[in-house]
């Protein structure tokens, strides 16, 4: 892979996560590639724990409604 598209690779990466990348993730990977992909699946983990708390809202506003 030539620079510019490794470049241009890394860069849609880090659009895609949102442009930025948890500093404590930051600390905890040497490459960049790694802290891509461990930012993103924190951010999986995040979106995962998210939908499972809209879940039991709407769970209990159907309670409420029957």
């Amino acid at each position: 892979m030539s620079t510019g598209t490794a470049e241009k690779t890394l860069n849609r990466a880090l659009e895609l996560l949102g442009g930025s990348i948890d500093p404590d993730i930051a600390e905890t990977y040497s490459s960049i590639e790694a802290r891509i992909l461990a930012q993103a699946l924190e951010n999986v983990e995040i979106a995962e724990q998210r939908l499972r708390e809209i879940q039991k809202l709407f769970g209990e506003i159907e309670e409420v409604m029957v």
